[in-house]
């Protein structure tokens, strides 16, 4: 065998063993990616907002692999639309306005982060100062309604004790009427009383002297005759 073909052989062997190399690794980086990505699937769901995550690698593609074109970037917190998994699960399509494109499983996350969390707490600040700001003016106005609520409860209030003390007053004047009624019916009784009785002596003592005039009355004597006939 020449020196050539000697050298050809050494080359074959090199690229044969370094292919299988190569061929284990991406085996062994293709179970791991596998792996992780089954342990994050199970959050994701189609119409779910994702996040880009603070992780790097951000980079956007035309299909679900390295080898497809680069379309464009995303920054840490930006906000797009999951769509589905690749059947691998190392790479998910995500929609962008109209457009759709694939990011690496690792790249995305479900908790906003960056600017999407920026934004959150902007505009939660933003609540508070206006809160803040308000405070005062709606506090004058809780106090001023207090204040028109508890004047208006003082009047009725006020109403209410002048309308007692008039009923008790009429109470009291009805009282007096009847007392003063039932002391002259006491009375009329009384004098009815009084007049019966008054009326009985009369009729008796008339009755008393009538009798005593009949007794002293002389009888007639033909009557007499007559009763000694017999």
């Amino acid at each position: 065998m020449s020196v050539y073909s000697k050298i050809c052989a050494l080359a074959l062997g090199a690229v044969i063993i370094s292919s299988c190399y190569a061929e284990e690794e991406n085996t062994a980086d293709a179970a791991v990616s596998q792996k992780e990505t089954q342990d994050n699937n199970g959050d994701f769901y189609e119409g779910a907002t994702v996040y880009v995550s603070d992780k790097v690698n951000v980079w956007m593609r035309s299909g679900p692999g390295s080898s497809y074109r680069i379309t464009g970037t995303k920054h840490v917190g930006d906000t797009l639309t999951f769509l589905r998994f690749s059947p691998g699960g190392k790479y998910i399509e995500v929609r962008d306005g109209e457009a759709t494109h694939w990011m690496q499983t690792t790249d995305l996350q479900l908790e906003p982060n960056g600017k999407a969390l920026a934004e959150q707490y902007t505009s939660k600040i933003k609540e508070l100062e206006e809160k803040l700001a308000n405070y005062d003016s709606e506090i004058a106005q809780k106090y001023n309604a207090a204040a028109r609520k508890l004047e208006k409860l003082e009047n009725e209030n006020a109403g209410l004790k002048k309308s007692l003390e008039e009923k008790d007053a009429s109470l009291q004047k009805l009282d007096e009427e009847r007392r003063d009624y039932a002391g002259r019916l006491e009375n009329k009784e009384l004098d009815m009383q009084m007049r019966w009785w008054l009326q009985g002596a009369l009729i008796a003592l008339g009755g008393a002297i009538i009798g005593i005039f009949l007794v002293f009355i002389p009888r007639p004597k033909s009557s007499r005759k007559k009763r000694d006939r017999f």
